[in-house]
């Protein structure tokens, strides 16, 4: 598996890059409504990043906004992002040769898999997941290497952090860029099927030219896309990831193991979230929806929920979800009751001890 290019050092490259294949209807039904109104647009340019913003402006038929200076913006930023991204890169491949095996998820991963130029996909952090038992060796480096806990970098809720699956924010000593520990790619049940080792199993390696980086196969891809997407509550802060979704699908869909997808969310009790991000990236037109998944079909309060969804991603009316609706979400896309009542049991006690999800053995800013 190789990189697409990253070399936006000059005007020329930036201006001849290839545009993502975003499909057809996702651009009818996701990208002009975000473009159809000023306000909407500047919302969505800090979302996405300009040089994506860009892309997606020149799709629509009428986008309201000044392209040339979304244009100018779009080239300053993808230059300005070149050293970030590289220091990345090195930093995976600093692990590697260290003996730190180690898979980038999400951003990361889409922006060399998914994108023509990795500067079109807005990198704010990297997401990489270690095995368990290398987490020891993983602190005992990041230690040596001067990096520190970013506590204030996470929201803390008045009970603490939730999950057991990753780690609050670390960052360099100048705090250049963000990582994302994770030791599963969500908490148990799913975790079970999906686990770290079939991840690393499966995973495709890209070079970069700086170096090589792990990547998960594109049905784990799929099942962490969805499963983060339910973390994220659907915010619109996810809203770059829904591209990845949308390219994910386009460039693999019909090769993907639909089976594996499944064997996955039925052992790891996830598969109301995998239905329901299907139907939700049908309504944005990202996906086509030719047969039921794991033999069901979305059901009406998952239809209407993906429905809202939906239609906030294109208004961008709400950023945040009230704790009240996050509860009926909750309850309406986890596989059995028991899992959001265990959830809401763990809150309780995070209210008379909250916990910490900072990683063992490094300091914090």
């Amino acid at each position: 598996m190789s990189a697409p290019g990253d070399t936006p050092s000059a005007a020329a490259d930036f201006e001849g890059a290839t545009r993502p294949a975003l499909p057809s209807a996702f651009v009818a039904g996701l990208v002009e409504p975000l473009f159809a109104n000023a306000g909407r647009a500047r919302h969505t340019v800090a979302l996405l990043g300009a040089p994506m913003a860009l892309v997606c402006a020149e799709r629509c038929r009428d986008a309201d906004i000044n392209l040339k200076e979304l244009r100018a913006a779009a080239q300053v930023e993808a230059v300005s992002a070149k050293p970030v991204r590289a220091r990345l890169l090195a930093f995976c491949a600093a692990l590697e040769k260290a003996d730190v095996p180690t898979v980038a998820i999400k951003g990361l991963a889409t922006s060399i898999t998914l994108y023509p130029r990795p500067y079109q996909r807005l990198l704010p952090d990297v997401d990489l997941l270690f095995r368990e038992e290398d987490l020891p060796a993983v602190s005992h480096l990041l230690g040596s290497w001067r990096f520190v806990t970013l506590t204030g970098a996470v929201e803390t809720r008045r009970w603490g952090a939730l999950t057991e699956a990753s780690f609050a924010p670390v960052a360099p000593p100048d705090q250049a860029f963000l990582v994302d520990i994770h030791c599963h790619v969500d908490d148990a049940p799913a975790s079970q099927g999906l686990t770290t080792e079939a991840v690393f199993a499966r995973a495709g390696v890209v070079e970069t030219g700086i170096g090589s980086v792990r990547v998960p196969a594109p049905e784990h891809a799929f099942c962490i896309l969805a499963l983060h997407a339910f973390r994220d509550f659907y915010e619109p802060r996810g809203l770059k990831s829904l591209f990845d979704a949308a390219l994910l699908v386009r460039r693999h869909g019909a090769e993907m193991d639909w089976d594996e997808v499944e064997r996955c969310a039925r052992a790891g009790r996830f598969v109301k979230r995998v239905v329901f991000y299907r139907e939700l990236l049908v309504r944005l037109g990202a996906a086509e929806l030719d047969a039921p998944f794991a033999g069901r079909k979305a059901s009406l309060i998952e239809r209407r929920l993906a429905g809202l969804v939906a239609d906030n991603f294109r208004r961008l009316d709400s950023f945040t979800m009230s704790d009240r609706r996050k509860l009926v979400f909750e309850a309406a896309l986890l596989d059995s009751p028991l899992e959001s009542l265990r959830w809401n049991i763990v809150r309780l006690r995070g209210l008379v001890a909250p916990r910490s999800h900072a990683l063992a053995g490094l300091p914090e800013a």
